[in-house]
């Protein structure tokens, strides 16, 4: 099975680092990054990757809005939804709009995984 294409959308830069080194180690190839909703969104129209690791906060669009935008062009990509706060109101919205699955910051190598898993299927 050939490796899956991940993008990395988080305005923290160390947290986009940490990510890709996990995915890097368990056999990912990170084919993109971006620090704000707006550039997530021109970046996987343009890649397409196989799966998206997707920050709620971030500068000029949030997770939700560059999903919404990023959905219409790409309805089948996987969306691992990224966030330190996980209220109700966001998973209403991460269902709302697809996410496959929602990592509660800060998480850890095994929790990246195993999110990683469901897009395996």
């Amino acid at each position: 099975m050939p490796a899956l294409r991940t993008v990395i959308a988080d305005d923290d830069r160390i947290t986009r680092s940490i990510l890709s080194t996990i995915l890097l180690e368990g056999g990912c190839d990170v084919v993109g990054q971006a620090d704000n909703g707006a550039d997530v969104i021109q970046l996987c129209l343009q890649i397409q990757p196989d799966v998206l690791f997707l920050d709620i906060n971030m500068p000029k669009l949030n997770g939700f809005e560059a999903l919404a935008s990023i959905r219409e062009g790409l309805p089948k990509v996987h969306v691992v939804m990224l966030s330190a706060s996980s209220t109700l109101d966001n998973v209403r919205e991460c269902m709302r709009l697809g996410v496959n699955s929602f990592i509660v910051k800060p998480f850890t190598p095994e929790k990246v995984l195993s999110a990683l898993k469901t897009a395996k299927r």
